[in-house]
């Protein structure tokens, strides 16, 4: 656990409240039975084959049965509130939360999600209070992420769209009207949720902004119902299990041979981030193999690498560096990035760290590339012995012994309290 500090934008009463709520929700005999009927889903995948699964797929279960309790417990149209999830486990506002991720859930990104009605209009309040986010943008989606869709996009607003005055706060209307070239307005015809992303990248400078959400036209009676929202969680937890097993793990990222990834696509083909481009798959290396993965940025805004265990959920990144973004890995003298998968510590600084896993998935995402850029072969894979590893690599390769590792794990532990300051 790590104890966040309560002046963090991300530490709001909505957020409290809706927490304590899917505590106990999580906790009922509802959502105790949902999580062993998840472990139950899981065990019979092909994935749990794999050696040292059951730890893992306990966890997967608990935290993907936490995360639809929050949905559910947030599922108020008619009083939103913006919660924060595919998040790790924290203490804080008095409460020991559990996490909340999966679906390769991204290290850089906050993701805030609130329950819209199209029936309402809305106001949501914002202010930048520090060095903005890499991206920041909101998603109209149809329904919760993983409840039959990755995102199926509706209306999207991004940061270039949204007028910030001099203190960096913001106000955007969100309605069913078309925005027609409108400003600080985004159109939620055919919402059901709303999900807000920033996406950083300089762990160290950028901040999430403060989000907070209300009804334009006047507060109407907090409509949260206990027993519904039992049901809820118990129908959506397998539900998102069975889409992102399904859907995403055995139909994306098992598509292309192990240790190799596909052609880069736009993220927006599969339903989700209109603004990104990505590419996914996995990976096997023996204890005495390494995985290295090229990457050419294509001159992205941001552009994120990281590894999940085989039921899609992040490792600990809060130290570990299981993922790395364009900010935090070496770039090498021609453009390109070089990224090293290996069960131990390969002593480079680009190490993608799975936590001992010699086995998992990959994922890629660029962020607000250039306009006509070509994807052409911008990631390729090469399966070496570890030995050979630093002859591989360029001779300029950052390299990373005991203290350099320990530095570089203090400095990410560091980066990632400031998003929660």
């Amino acid at each position: 656990m790590v104890d966040v500090a309560v002046e963090s934008v991300l530490a709001t009463p909505a957020q409290r409240l809706v927490e304590e709520r899917a505590l106990g929700l999580w906790q009922s005999p509802s959502g105790r039975a949902a999580a062993v009927d998840l472990v139950t889903l899981f065990e019979a995948d092909s994935s749990a084959a794999l050696p040292d699964q059951t730890h893992l797929i306990r966890a997967a279960a608990d935290e993907l049965v936490f995360h639809a309790a929050l949905m559910a417990a947030s599922e108020t149209p008619a009083c939103p509130r913006f919660v924060w999830t595919l998040s790790p486990p924290r203490q804080w506002m008095g409460l020991d939360v559990p996490g909340s991720r999966f679906g390769q859930d991204n290290p850089d990104n906050i993701y805030r999600i609130a329950a819209v009605d199209p029936a309402f209009r809305y106001r949501i309040s914002g202010r930048f209070t520090g060095p903005r986010p890499c991206e920041f943008s909101i998603s109209a989606l149809p329904a919760q992420i993983g409840d039959g869709t990755v995102g199926g996009t509706v209306g999207m607003i991004a940061a270039s769209e949204i007028d910030v005055d001099a203190d960096g706060h913001f106000e955007i209307m969100a309605d069913a009207l078309p925005s027609e070239g409108r400003r600080n307005h985004l159109q939620i015809a055919g919402a059901q949720t709303l999900q807000a992303r920033d996406t950083l990248a300089d762990w160290q400078l950028e901040r999430p902004a403060a989000l907070a959400i209300e009804l334009f036209d006047g507060a109407l009676p907090d409509d949260f119902a206990v027993d519904q929202a039992e049901a809820r969680m118990a129908s959506l937890a397998p539900t998102i299990a069975r889409y992102f097993r399904e859907v995403v793990q055995h139909g994306m990222c098992e598509v292309a041979p192990v240790n190799s990834l596909p052609p880069v696509m736009s993220s927006a083909a599969r339903g989700g981030l209109l603004s990104q481009a990505a590419t996914l798959g996995c990976y096997q290396v023996a204890s005495d193999e390494a995985l290295i993965v090229t990457v050419d940025p294509l001159r992205a805004r941001y552009l994120g690498v990281q590894i999940v265990d085989m039921w899609m959920v992040s490792h600990d990144y809060r130290r570990a560096s299981s993922s790395l973004n364009h900010v935090q890995a070496q770039t090498d003298g021609d453009g390109l990035i070089r990224f090293v998968i290996s069960i131990d510590d390969p002593g480079v600084h680009n190490w993608l760290d799975g936590s001992g896993a010699a086995t998992g998935a990959i994922l890629l995402r660029w962020q607000q590339l250039p306009d006509g850029v070509a994807f052409g072969d911008a990631v390729s894979t090469e399966l070496i012995k570890l030995a050979d590893l630093k002859a591989r690599l360029p001779q300029n390769t950052l390299l990373a012994g005991p203290i350099e590792r320990r530095a570089q794990q203090d400095l990410r532990a560091a980066g990632y309290l400031n998003r929660l300051k």
